[in-house]
């Protein structure tokens, strides 16, 4: 009898070429500022998939990647992250995001279309999907026309013990009330930082509503240097306090939140712990310049080993 495969955490975030810039103000209309660059890095939803990936878990991405050169350069982060594409490519190239990051570490986003908007059916359907794996969904994807027809309905046929992670972003907004209510009753995860939660909160109408209207979800609203709240299904919200680090650079620290969060259930810890654990890789990715990337495992046992006053001097850690 053949073996199971283990669990898997599979991202359907659009991929993009991070271009990150930093200035100390964001310019006014016809303005100009000067600013600086670390260069262009893989993130939009790799970031997420990434972080699982640094855990040790089994990831992959079924995201359209292009033939291009900002495709290449996603790949070669996949083979240097272990992360296994599980769709097939398409002619052309993902596009980018240009990042305004100011001095106080808060992001303007410039983003142009490629392929990643162009998920195929056929390769998603194809999907050998298990109880006990994962799938992660972005806002950003459920409000394009062309990826929103087809991920929707896909997202809501996932089998049985499939878990249903979502990040819902600042456009939630934008998602049909429609889509909303059955994303809501399929959710596994929900999570945002605290303006998203609470947008989505006052939607609906009160946090009982929100609650009501995913019954079957983790809800976490992330609060930055204080960590984040969780609201298990059967129990009240329940605060997990965050590290302090000085912040450099927030681009993508929810979604490394969300990926250790979830590879840490996934290897078998209580929320608790797991979010923990996300709450010191969070943490650390902000104080790192440059999008986010994930400390991997064995950084974050020393992190917390480091604040629990159990680990010796630590050596300086490569910033990736």
């Amino acid at each position: 009898m053949p073996m199971r495969r283990p669990a898997c955490f599979i991202s359907t975030g659009s991929v993009l070429i991070d271009l990150p810039l930093h200035v100390t103000h964001i310019p006014a209309p016809g303005g100009a500022v000067t600013a600086t660059s670390s260069g262009p890095t893989v993130g939009g939803g790799y970031t997420v998939v990434s972080a699982v990936a640094r855990q040790g878990v089994p990831a992959g991405l079924a995201a359209t990647l292009g033939t291009g050169p900002n495709s290449v350069l996603v790949r070669e982060a996949m083979m240097r992250d272990g992360v296994e594409l599980l769709v097939g490519e398409l002619v052309g190239d993902v596009g980018t995001c240009t990042t305004l990051v100011d001095a106080s570490g808060r992001r303007t986003f410039i983003t142009t279309e490629g392929v990643e908007n162009e998920p195929q059916i056929e390769d998603l359907e194809l999907l050998d999907l298990l109880g006990g794996d994962w799938v992660y969904t972005t806002g950003y994807d459920l409000v394009h026309p062309s990826s929103r027809a087809l991920l929707v309905p896909w997202l809501l046929s996932l089998p049985e013990g499939v878990g249903l992670a979502m990040d819902l972003g600042p456009v939630e907004s934008e998602i049909s009330d429609e889509d909303l209510e059955a994303l809501l009753a399929r959710a596994t995860l929900l999570t945002g930082n605290h303006l998203e939660i609470s947008g989505l909160s006052a939607r609906l109408g009160s946090p009982a509503a929100m609650r009501a209207a995913a019954p079957q979800a983790l809800i976490v609203r992330r609060t930055g240097v204080h960590g984040c709240v969780l609201w298990p299904v059967g129990s009240g919200p329940q605060e997990v306090p965050g590290f302090a680090r000085a912040v450099v650079d927030t681009t993508g620290a929810g979604d490394t939140h969300t990926g250790v969060l979830v590879a840490g259930m996934m290897s078998g810890l209580d929320v608790l712990a797991a979010a923990r654990r996300a709450n010191a890789a969070a943490a650390e990715a902000v104080a790192r310049v440059g999008p986010a990337r994930s400390p991997r495992a064995d950084e974050i046992d020393r992190l917390l080993a480091e604040e629990d006053g159990t680990a010796g001097p630590r050596d300086e850690a490569p910033v990736l």
